[in-house]
Parts: structure tokens; sequence; C-alpha cells
């Protein structure tokens, strides 16, 4: 059962680049979502990266049951406040790795 709960969840933390593209489609600046080998590259626009700090949306993540959830939200939630107070400001982060097992790396830029 821990294991595809693991399962799950880590399949909720890689799909969230899929809720991050579905906030921009539409707009002029749209998340960018670039697959790697292995794994997936996600640059949040401003409007994303303003989104995602007002609403906390990484304590959300962090409460997920996998091993990654909670580095990886509190990491989203201060990159995002980081970037969201500077004109311009955007997050983008990579995730790798087998779902029960996902790392990656968070980037605040300005």
């Amino acid at each position: 059962m821990r294991v595809v709960r693991s399962i799950v969840a880590g399949a909720l933390i890689a799909g969230a680049a899929a809720v991050f593209t579905s906030l921009g489609a539409g707009s002029a600046s749209a998340v960018a979502v670039t697959p790697l080998n292995g794994g997936v590259q996600v640059d949040l626009s401003p409007a994303d990266t303003a989104w995602v700090h007002q609403s906390r949306f990484g304590l959300t993540v962090a409460g997920l049951p996998h091993p990654s959830a909670a580095s990886f939200g509190q990491a989203l939630d201060a990159a995002a406040t980081v970037s969201s107070t500077v004109p311009n400001g955007r997050v983008t982060f990579t995730v790798y790795g087998p779902l029960d097992q996902l790392n990656g790396t968070m980037l605040a830029l300005k």
C-alpha cells in the first residue's frame, strides 16, 4: 500500500507541470514545459510565479504523502516569494527520476 501511495503522490508532483501549463494556457506568457531525458523542465511566467506566491501553492504540494513533496513544496514557495518581489521575476524547476524517487532543481530568476 505504501508503494502505491508513493507512486500516486509522485505522479501528483510530476503532474504539477500539467497544472501550471493549464494555468498559463491562452495567455501571452504561458508556462513552458520542456521534456528532458528522464524528466521535465517547467518555466513559470511572471504571472504564474505571482499566483504560486499568492496562493501558497507550494504548501499544498508539501502536504502530499511523498518523500519529495515537502522539500519541493517549500522550495517552490520560497522561490516564488523571492521572484515575485522583482519585476518580471519567475521560477523555473526540473523534475527527474522515477515517481517514487523524484529529484530536481529549483531556481528563482530575475
